[in-house]
């Protein structure tokens, strides 16, 4: 395990990703509207919150012009910003992050299907999903990973860097 300080985010990507958040957010609030009858989602609710890798992108919008413990995260453990069951960076969580509890659709372009991962907690395993059930990520994903992208040319950082 190393230490880094990312480089800060430019003031137009930064922007850019704010304007991913909001769209996101607002296609989440329109679906847990729809689906308002299945999600229990909650404060306290941390089930989902896994540790996981995130894009230098994200990580430098997370700890501002703090340092970075570079290791891999390990499956299976809570998030390090968990405490006491609540998010401690909630309002600047990830994009993934704001995503959990909900039906996730992937296109799955060599099968020709939409595969769906959902919480068991808010969806048995057997529940059939309509197409306006889901949430279909690979805009927002696409956008997101076009600004890493963007970012990491401008602090000198492999595109392809994930951080814990």
């Amino acid at each position: 395990m190393f230490t880094t300080t990312l480089p800060p985010v430019p003031r137009t990507i930064s922007k850019d990703y704010n304007e991913i958040v909001a769209d996101l957010d607002s296609a989440i609030g329109a679906l847990q509207q729809h689906l308002h009858k299945f999600i229990g989602c909650a404060p306290g609710c941390s089930s989902c919150c896994q540790q996981f890798s995130v894009l230098p992108l994200e990580a430098a919008l997370i700890t501002g012009s703090a340092s970075v413990s570079l290791q891999s995260p390990r499956s299976g453990e809570l998030c390090s910003q968990l405490i006491d069951n609540h998010c401690s960076i909630y309002p600047q969580r990830p994009l993934i992050c704001r995503t959990q509890g909900l039906p996730i659709g992937y296109i799955d372009e060599e099968r020709e299907q939409i595969e769906v991962s959902a919480c068991p907690l808010n969806f048995p395993e057997d529940h059939l999903f309509d197409l306006p059930d889901l949430l279909l990520l690979d805009s927002f994903n696409s956008r997101l990973a076009a600004l890493n992208s963007a970012y990491c040319q401008a602090a000198g950082i492999a595109a392809e860097t994930r951080l814990p």
